[in-house]
C-alpha cells in the first residue's frame, strides 16, 4: 500500500475546481461564477489558502504544483482562476 503522501489525486477540470472554489467561499458572499476574486474578499494570503485547498482536494495529497505568485491575481473571476488552478493540477500530474 503506497504511503498516504503518495496517494494521487482526483482529475481535476476547471468546473471541479469552480465548483469547489463556491463551496469554499459561498458561506461568507453570494458568489457566481464572475465573480471577482477582490470582491469575494480574497487577498494574496487567501490566495495561498484556496490554491491549498484545491491542492489538497485534487493533487497528490497535499503535494500539489507550486503556484506562480503572478498566476493567479485577485481582480480575475473565480471562473478565470479555477480554469488557471486546474491547468496547473494538470501540468503537475503529468509532471509525475
Amino acid at each position: 500500500m503506497p504511503a498516504e503522501t503518495h496517494q494521487r489525486g482526483r482529475p481535476a477540470c476547471a468546473q471541479s475546481v469552480l465548483e469547489l472554489l463556491v463551496t469554499l467561499l459561498e458561506d461568507s458572499f453570494e458568489v457566481r461564477a464572475d465573480s471577482t476574486l477582490a470582491s469575494l474578499g480574497v487577498d494574496n494570503e487567501c490566495l495561498l489558502a484556496l490554491w491549498d485547498a484545491v491542492c489538497e482536494e485534487f493533487a497528490e495529497r497535499a503535494l500539489g504544483p507550486e503556484i506562480e505568485p503572478d498566476a493567479i491575481e485577485a481582480s480575475m473571476t473565480l471562473e478565470a482562476a479555477a480554469r488557471i488552478m486546474a491547468r496547473l493540477l494538470e501540468a503537475g500530474r503529468r509532471a509525475d
